[in-house]
């Protein structure tokens, strides 16, 4: 589905807010709430077969009553070679949540059957055209509802001869006989950092097949405006919506994007979010060439910021690529302590911050990234284990905490043998001391989920 009459026969949704668990409070202040679904999914196996949902928290989302959307974020239509694990939880996610139309990103995530841990912006070119046409028909097929991509950003500089940021989308929603989710904050960040601005960007969309429009703050970060989904809409870009949105003859939806640690850092409360919503709700009210070497193919566009950003070739003369170096980075540093946090505290608390910082960058060179963070920190723990380093006790923190992961993730209690009692140990980590010496002697414990 999701030719142009189908999508002029959409609902009309209104204003809705990515959801997040917590947010039950600000659910009153939308009509629709937008889902990623890939946030409730379980890890893959082992074998690679395909990623699972996660039965609670299904059930929790369906009993959310408000019409939904799903918005993917982990099997993006701009590359070449889609990660296939998430094909089948995406559309089994699709049919548990019966959404009105379904969006993911116009970009690029993979290379080969290596994960690249980032969103990240394919060729625009003719053939990059065709590429993403051809990704979005076989996704249609699949999905009982239309299809929008979203408009995505990108660090890079443009490349001379490809197609201009508004060029491109144009000719792959009318290639792909799709819909359209205008992200007004990327579109924003993309002007901001050097590429097309936003008034050319829109004057050469096929305004009637915009459905929905994101709107989200941002962040500064190295000389680049990124699109960090944090905390409120920038005044410039509620302005350009402003004079966007009545002229969108066929708008369905606007949906606000925030991160909740965002909200927390920057302390705003469920009433500032519903005021900025309102904001979204006087929107919604309103809704009525320089000669250059040939492109390179969407392959080979992905093999050289792929294995520029893996490091396994001299990086492109482009700054953005370091920047997304750093965020991937970022994202795969924050997935390792979010899932180890009391192995993550040792280690800094025994060799220092420089220390650690080198440890992990040993890492990022020698294992490309994993989606899931529980991957992540199972192959960073695998690192750990070959390493030759100085921490006292490590080696049961970190299995402690990786069977508390197998808990979560089984639903089963798991038994353990350590070589000391890992119980002081742990509790010393949590109140943030070093632990001490721990008197050795054969120690079994059962390690329970949560709630079991």
């Amino acid at each position: 589905m999701s030719g142009l009459g189908d999508l002029l026969a959409l609902p009309e949704l209104g204003v809705g807010v990515v959801y997040w668990p917590g947010w039950e409070s600000l659910l009153e202040w939308v009509d629709v709430v937008e889902v990623e679904p890939q946030a409730f999914w379980l890890p893959a196996d082992s074998d690679g077969g395909p990623h699972r949902l996660d039965e609670r928290a299904f059930e929790r989302l369906g009993r959310i009553a408000r019409p939904k959307l799903v918005h993917g974020v982990g099997y993006p239509v701009g590359g070449t070679a889609p990660d296939q694990r998430h094909l089948e939880p995406f559309v089994e996610s699709v049919g548990r949540l019966a959404p009105a139309w379904v969006s993911e990103h116009l970009s690029f995530n993979r290379l080969h059957d290596t994960d690249l841990g980032f969103l990240l912006p394919p060729v625009q070119s003719e053939e990059g055209v065709m590429l993403a046409a051809a990704n979005i028909a076989r996704l249609k097929e699949r999905l009982p509802v239309p299809f929008a991509f979203e408009t995505g950003v990108s660090y890079l500089r443009p490349t001379p001869g490809e197609l201009t940021d508004g060029a491109y989308f144009a000719a792959v929603a009318r290639a792909a006989d799709c819909g359209i989710l205008l992200d007004m904050h990327n579109l924003w960040a993309n002007e901001r950092n050097g590429r097309q601005a936003v008034a050319d960007v829109l004057a050469a969309l096929p305004l009637e097949r915009i459905v929905e429009v994101h709107l989200a703050g941002g962040a500064e970060y190295a000389g680049y405006w990124l699109d960090a989904h944090s905390g409120l809409v920038p005044a410039e870009v509620m302005d350009l919506a402003r004079q966007m949105i009545p002229r969108l003859p066929n708008l369905k939806a606007v949906v606000y994007e925030v991160m909740p640690e965002s909200v927390a850092d920057q302390g705003l409360s469920v009433e500032r979010l519903g005021e900025q919503l309102l904001q979204l709700r006087d929107l919604w009210d309103s809704r009525g060439s320089a000669a250059a070497r040939p492109l390179p193919s969407p392959a080979r566009w992905e093999e050289r910021l792929g294995a520029a950003l893996l490091g396994r070739e001299r990086p492109l003369e482009d700054p953005g690529v370091g920047v997304l170096r750093k965020l991937i980075g970022s994202v795969r540093a924050g997935n390792v302590a979010g899932t180890l946090p009391l192995t993550t505290r040792l280690l800094l608390m025994t060799l220092g911050g420089p220390a650690v910082e080198d440890l992990l960058a040993d890492f990022w060179a020698t294992a490309p990234p994993e989606p899931m963070a529980a991957d992540e920190a199972r192959c960073f723990a695998a690192h750990l284990a070959q390493a030759d380093l100085p921490v006292r006790h490590l080696r049961e923190v970190v299995g402690f905490e990786l069977a508390a992961q197998r808990a979560i993730l089984t639903g089963l209690p798991q038994r353990l043998t350590f070589p000391v009692d890992p119980r002081p140990l742990i509790g010393a980590l949590r109140e943030g001391r070093l632990p001490g010496e721990a008197a050795p002697g054969t120690i079994e414990i059962t390690v329970t989920p949560p709630g079991v």
